[in-house]
């Protein structure tokens, strides 16, 4: 088991860690050291939490992480792993393999209990369990385009319907991360023109997965509600957003808050927290 630490003084004074945390005191942002994430390839693909634990997935490495940054457990998986969701007490990774599996399930110390093949639905990015259902971003293509498929299934993997987001704005690929807060999906994606940061890179819908708003923040590398201690207001849903960097030739991984309204989502500010 590795135990690295990261995040920032700010979780400290929340919890009474005396790690060291490397934060941005100009930002609401947390880094992790350098060299904590050596064995992960590539980005952050996906992340979910809970109150007790952070899940970080990267192409080739899942991770179970406490909130003072140690690494509590880590599994290799296949490339490429994608997106992550709890639901009923399991955590499910989407999946690309040459085996067609969709989503891996594992326990929550990062056991796989099985592999499981999705009907229309060879490989997945974004996966979400939303109001009993999972929906999961299906196939799609490097070439621009506006409409990103999604596919819903039911509690017990049957398919039971599709749509697709079209907020107004050219991605590639499909939906790389899901999440839902305030009885919305958020959908985030990759934008054709990644060095325009006034882009729209996410959206959000309803369960019928009707576009109700867009935003320019960038949730692709992995969002999701933060735990209830984090929570500042009835009026927004804070959430946790994952980037990932590159110091010193090493991967780093960097954690921000965003809020959401149900009809606005915007970075959080210190002075919100």
């Amino acid at each position: 088991m590795k135990r690295r630490t990261f995040l920032a003084s700010a979780l400290a004074a929340c919890f009474g860690s005396r790690a060291s945390f490397a934060r941005d005191l100009k930002k609401d942002e947390f880094r992790s050291a350098p060299g904590a994430f050596r064995d992960a390839s590539a980005h952050v693909q996906g992340i979910c939490c809970d109150d007790d634990a952070l899940y970080v997935v990267f192409e080739n490495y899942v991770y179970k992480l406490d909130w003072n940054g140690d690494i509590l457990r880590s599994t290799p998986a296949p490339s490429h792993s994608g997106d992550a969701c709890l639901a009923n007490g399991r955590l499910y990774v989407s999946m690309t393999t040459q085996d067609g599996s969709a989503l891996y399930e594992y326990d929550s110390e990062l056991t796989l209990l099985r592999k499981l093949k999705l009907e229309r639905c060879p490989g997945c990015d974004g996966v979400e369990f939303f109001n009993g259902r999972f929906y999961i971003g299906g196939p799609s293509t490097a070439e621009p385009h506006r409409k990103n498929l999604v596919l819903i299934y039911d509690a017990e993997f049957n398919f039971v319907g599709q749509g697709d987001v079209d907020f107004g704005g050219a991605t590639v690929y499909g939906p790389q991360s899901i999440t839902s807060a305030r009885d919305r999906l958020l959908f985030a994606f990759y934008p054709e023109k990644e060095d325009d940061p006034t882009t729209l890179r996410s959206a959000w819908t309803d369960a019928n997965l009707r576009t109700l708003g867009a935003s320019a923040l960038d949730g692709a590398n992995g969002w999701a509600v933060a735990p209830k201690r984090f929570q500042h207001t009835k009026e927004a849903t804070r959430l946790v957003v994952a980037r990932t960097e590159r110091i010193d030739d090493e991967t780093v991984l960097k954690l921000r808050f965003s809020d959401f309204d149900g009809g606005s989502l915007v970075e959080a500010t210190e002075n919100a927290r």
